[in-house]
């Protein structure tokens, strides 16, 4: 299951990773087919996860990045049809979110 948290932090939710990124992609998708660069409150959109043991964010330049390299987004657009990616693969990109979201603000130690 996964809960989509978008502007204002409106919250929907989506039983398949793609139905999420749709959902997210759906509230600025100017942004991304113009190539923009995300404002602060985009920024700040994610996808989380719930898992039986676990849950994880991914906020939006992780999300897209990721969605880029499996191919769900071409040219600013996405990718039809959307084909859901491994679970493998969802597991590597949301745990990789997230180490690096915890790191960002961590600086030189």
């Amino acid at each position: 299951m996964y809960t989509v948290v978008g502007l204002n932090g409106t919250k929907t939710r989506a039983e398949k990773f793609i139905d999420a990124l749709r959902g997210l992609y759906e509230l600025f998708p100017e942004s991304f087919a113009q190539g923009k660069i995300l404002s602060n409150s985009e920024k700040a959109c994610y996808i989380e996860v719930v898992g039986k043991t676990a849950t994880a964010r991914m906020y939006c330049p992780y999300l897209f990045e990721f969605a880029l390299k499996v191919g769900l987004l071409n040219s600013g657009k996405l990718a039809e049809p959307l084909i859901e990616p491994e679970t493998s693969e969802l597991i590597a990109a949301f745990s990789r979110a997230s180490v690096l979201q915890m790191t960002a603000g961590m600086g030189c130690h």
